[in-house]
């Protein structure tokens, strides 16, 4: 999953978290890319978050200054909590 010009900074299991990623990024001022491996819109199983490669450094930085788990990032797109549950 590249595209010429755009490096990874991050792999994770669903597009909720991909975007929060990216979002934070983006309140950096940071460029991204959300890419998949799905053929068909939605059905991906595998969402990789790209920045310019320029940028690759930086945006390693900011995502380790904030390091949240999948579960965390997931909560915070969805408000879905561990094990299917919804924050009331």
């Amino acid at each position: 999953m590249s595209i010429e010009g755009w490096r990874v900074v991050a792999s994770v299991g669903d597009r909720a978290s991909a975007d929060v990623l990216c979002g934070l990024l983006e309140s950096e001022s940071l460029q991204c890319l959300v890419v998949s491996n799905g053929v068909v819109p939605g059905l991906g199983t595998q969402f990789a978050v790209l920045v310019p490669t320029e940028l690759v450094g930086k945006a390693q930085r900011i995502r380790e200054q904030v390091p949240v788990s999948n579960e965390e990032l997931t909560y915070l797109a969805t408000g879905e909590l561990p094990g299917g549950a919804r924050e009331p």
